[in-house]
C-alpha cells in the first residue's frame, strides 16, 4: 500500500511538472505571438515573398515662379528572376530573343539570366515600345516595371545650380545632390510569393506597395533673369561681347542677388554643360567657378575699403586728398592709373576716379587691425554657406606676417583671393543697409500635396556697417556710375551704383602682363536696391570698365524691366562725358509730348513747354511722326525730330524708339551714344 501511494505521488508530481512545463511553453508561445508576431511574420514573408523595387517619382526642381528646371518622365525597366528562368530550361532561347531587343550582347544577357541572385536588372530606361514587346513575348522569369528618368527641359540653363541625377535617380551634383533627401521620395515594391527554390507560386500571394513621390524643391532662381545672364555669357564666350574685339575669355560668371533677402536670382557660369547628357562633357565644364574659383578682385574690392573708412570716420566725403600719381609704402610705389595722378580731389572723386593712392590712404588710416576686422566681418576668408558643394574659402594674407605694403595692396583689391559669391554677398551688405546675409538658392520645399514643408527665411549673419553709412556709400557709388569710371553701366532713367575692377592674373607666382580678370559690380535702383549684379570675366586683355560694365548693364536693364521696376523721375538721363571732354552738368529729365496728328504750331508749343528743341522734316499741315516718340523720357534740351505731312501719309523714316514698347526707358541719348567712338578705349580702372 505504501508503494502504491508513493507511485501515485510520483505520477502526480510528474503530471504537475508537465503542466508547469506546458504552461511555460504555452505562455511563451502566447508572448511570442503577441509581442513579436508582426516582426516574425515579416521575416517569414521575406523568405516567401520577393519584392521588385518600384522607384518613386523624383520631386521636381522649379524656379521661384514654378517653371520646371528638373523633372521626371516615365520609363520602364526590364528585369529577370534567374531561378524561374533556370527552371524553365529555356535560358539560351530567352537570351537570344532578348539580347537584340535590349541592345545587349547575347552572352552578357545569358550571364545575367543565370546568376545565383534573387533578381537581376537586364536593362533600365527602355523605350515603352520595347517594354511592350518584352511583355508580349511572355518569357518565363522576365518582367517589366515602371520607373522614372530625370529630364532637364531647359538644357544648359542653370546647369551648375541644378546638377544632375544618375541612372538610379540618385543625386550626383548640384542641388540634385545636396537636396537628394527631399527629392528622392520613398521606394515602393511589387511583392510576389515564391517557393524555397525561388519559383513563383501559381495563385500565390501578390501585393503592391506604392512608392511615395519626392518633394518639390523651389529655387530662389528666376529662370528669366538666369536666361538674361546666360545670354550675356554666351556672347562673351563667342567673342561677340562688347569691346572684346574678338577675344574669347577663358571663363566667366554672372551673379544676380536680391540684396534685402540674400536670394540668388541668377548664378551663371561658362563654360557649361547639358545635364541631360553630362557624361559627354569634360569635367572642367561642370565646375561652378562662381563658387569654387578664387581671384584677386581688383578695384571692385574698393567698395569694402570705402565702407570701412566711412564707418570708422577715417575720411569724410567732402575732405580733399591730393593724388601725386603714386603712393610709396616701404620703398614701393603704388601708382595711379592716370599718369601724373588726379591732383587735389574730394574722397567722392577718389571713388569716382578709382584712384589707387586715395584708397591706399584709406587703408593706411584704418590700420592693420581695423582693416582685417572688416575683412573678416564682410565674410572674406570664410565660406558664405551657399548650398553648393566645393565652395572655396578664398585666401587671405596671414595677418601676423602682413606688412604695411600688404595693407596698401589689399586696400585696392590685390594680394587677397576672393570668390565671386563672397564679393556679391559683401556688396549686397553695403547695398541693403549694412547687414551681411547668407546667400540662398532654395526658396521652399513643397510636398506632393502642395504643403510647404520648409519655407524660406532670411538668414542674417551680422551687421557690418550702419544704415546711414550704407546710404552714404550708395550715393558715392551712384556717382561712380554717373560721373566716373563706371559710366558704361549707366542706364538713363535709373539710378545705378557700381564699381569697376581689373586685376592682373597670377601665373606661376608672378603677375602676368596683358591678361586680366575684368569685373564690374552694380546695384539698382541706388536709393532702394532691388538687384545686385556681378560679372567676372577671366582671361581678357581689356579692363573691367570696358568689358564687364556693358555685360552688367545688359543684365540690369532687362531684369529691371522684367521685374516691373519703372524708371525714376529723379534719375539722370545722361552720364558725365568721358575723360578729356568738357564736363556738362547732368540735365533734368522730361517726357516727349505726344503730338502726332496735331498742327505744327500746336506741336511746337507743347514741345517747347517740355523744354525740348525741335527739328523739322518734310512739309504738310500736321505732324505724322516724331523721334523720339510721344511718352519717351529724355534729357531737357534734347532735339525732337518732327516729320510733317498730310493725314494718312506714311512716315518717311523708321523709328528706332518705341514709346509704347518694352524699350520705353531707353532715351535717344543712349541710342546716339552707341555711335560715338570711345576716346579712351584703354581706360584702366
Amino acid at each position: 500500500m505504501y508503494t502504491s501511494m508513493l507511485m501515485r505521488k510520483r505520477v502526480a508530481l510528474i503530471f504537475l511538472v508537465m503542466i508547469v512545463c506546458f504552461s511555460i511553453i504555452i505562455g511563451r508561445l502566447v508572448y511570442v505571438q503577441v509581442a513579436h508576431g508582426a516582426a516574425l511574420r515579416k521575416i517569414a514573408d521575406e523568405y516567401h515573398f520577393r519584392g521588385v523595387p518600384v522607384s518613386p517619382k523624383r520631386g521636381d526642381i522649379e524656379d521661384r515662379n514654378g517653371n520646371k528646371l528638373g523633372t521626371s518622365i516615365s520609363t520602364e525597366t526590364v528585369y529577370a528572376i534567374p531561378a524561374e528562368v533556370r527552371t524553365s530550361g529555356r535560358q539560351q532561347e530567352i537570351a537570344q530573343r532578348l539580347a537584340p531587343l535590349l541592345g545587349m550582347k547575347e552572352q552578357d544577357t545569358l550571364t545575367r539570366l543565370t546568376r545565383r541572385s534573387s533578381l537581376e536588372y537586364l536593362k533600365k530606361r527602355v523605350d515603352s515600345k520595347v517594354a511592350a514587346q518584352v511583355r508580349a513575348m511572355d518569357l518565363p522569369g522576365v518582367w517589366t516595371t515602371e520607373e522614372s528618368q530625370r529630364y532637364y527641359p531647359h538644357g544648359t540653363l542653370a546647369a551648375h545650380i541644378i546638377g544632375f541625377a544618375g541612372v538610379d535617380n540618385q543625386g550626383l551634383e548640384g542641388l540634385e545632390l545636396s537636396r537628394d533627401k527631399d527629392l528622392k521620395g520613398t521606394p515602393g515594391s511589387i511583392l510576389t510569393e515564391y517557393t524555397a527554390g525561388g519559383i513563383r507560386i501559381p495563385g500565390g500571394g501578390h501585393s503592391y506597395i506604392p512608392p511615395q513621390q519626392g518633394n518639390t524643391v523651389k529655387l530662389t532662381i528666376d529662370a528669366n533673369i538666369q536666361a538674361f545672364a546666360e545670354r550675356e555669357l554666351d556672347k562673351l564666350m563667342s567673342g561677340q561681347g562688347k569691346n572684346l574685339n574678338g577675344q574669347i575669355p577663358k571663363n566667366a560668371s554672372i551673379l544676380v542677388m536680391q540684396p534685402k533677402t540674400g536670394e540668388m536670382l541668377a548664378l551663371a557660369t561658362r563654360p557649361t554643360f547639358d545635364p541631360n547628357n553630362y557624361k559627354a562633357y569634360d569635367l572642367a565644364t561642370r565646375r561652378n567657378i562662381a563658387v569654387q574659383n578664387g581671384y584677386e578682385p581688383g578695384s571692385t574690392f574698393k567698395i569694402i575699403t570705402l565702407a570701412a573708412a566711412l564707418q570708422e570716420q577715417k575720411i569724410k566725403p567732402s575732405e580733399t586728398y591730393t593724388d601725386p600719381g603714386a603712393y610709396t609704402v616701404l620703398g614701393k610705389a603704388i601708382r595711379c592709373w592716370k599718369k601724373g595722378g588726379h591732383g587735389t580731389q574730394t574722397f567722392v572723386q577718389v571713388a569716382e576716379n578709382s584712384c589707387n593712392p586715395g584708397f591706399v590712404e584709406m587703408g593706411q588710416r584704418l590700420g592693420m587691425n581695423k582693416f582685417y576686422s572688416y575683412l573678416y566681418s564682410f565674410g572674406f576668408g570664410r565660406k558664405t554657406g551657399i548650398e553648393m558643394s566645393g565652395e572655396a574659402k578664398g585666401i587671405i594674407a596671414n595677418k601676423k606676417r602682413a606688412t604695411a605694403l600688404d595693407l596698401a595692396t589689399m586696400s585696392i583689391g590685390q594680394t587677397n583671393n576672393v570668390t565671386p559669391i563672397q564679393l556679391i554677398t559683401a556688396v549686397a551688405a553695403v547695398a541693403n543697409g549694412g547687414e551681411l546675409l547668407k546667400p540662398q538658392l532654395v526658396k521652399e520645399i513643397v510636398s506632393p500635396s502642395g504643403k510647404v514643408v520648409q519655407p524660406f527665411t532670411v538668414q542674417k549673419v551680422r551687421r557690418v556697417i550702419d544704415p546711414a553709412i550704407s546710404q552714404l556709400e550708395r550715393q558715392i557709388l551712384e556717382s561712380v556710375v554717373t560721373n566716373g569710371t563706371g559710366r558704361r553701366a549707366f542706364l538713363p532713367g535709373y539710378r545705378v551704383a557700381g564699381k569697376t575692377g581689373t586685376a592682373q592674373k597670377v601665373i606661376n607666382g608672378r603677375y602676368a602682363e596683358g591678361e586680366y580678370v575684368a569685373s564690374f559690380v552694380a546695384f539698382a535702383p541706388a536709393n532702394d536696391p532691388q538687384l545686385v549684379v556681378l560679372a567676372v570675366i577671366d582671361g581678357v586683355r581689356d579692363y573691367g570698365g570696358m568689358v564687364a560694365s556693358p555685360v552688367v548693364q545688359g543684365v540690369l536693364l532687362d531684369s529691371l524691366k522684367y521685374l516691373g521696376i519703372k524708371p525714376q523721375p529723379d534719375a539722370p538721363q545722361t552720364p558725365k562725358p568721358l575723360y578729356g571732354l568738357e564736363v556738362q552738368p547732368v540735365k533734368a529729365g522730361t517726357t516727349v509730348p505726344s503730338v502726332t496728328g496735331l498742327t505744327f504750331s500746336e506741336a511746337e508749343k507743347l514741345i517747347k513747354q517740355a523744354k525740348l528743341n525741335m527739328a523739322i522734316e518734310g512739309q504738310g499741315p500736321e505732324v505724322i511722326q516724331t523721334i523720339p516718340g510721344g511718352g519717351a523720357l529724355v534729357a531737357e534740351g534734347t532735339t525732337v525730330l518732327v516729320q510733317l505731312g498730310n493725314q494718312g501719309d506714311k512716315p518717311a523714316f523708321a523709328p528706332f524708339y518705341d514709346a509704347e514698347g518694352v524699350d520705353e526707358d531707353i532715351s535717344v541719348i543712349q541710342q546716339l551714344q552707341r555711335k560715338v567712338p570711345d576716346v579712351l578705349s584703354r581706360l584702366q580702372d
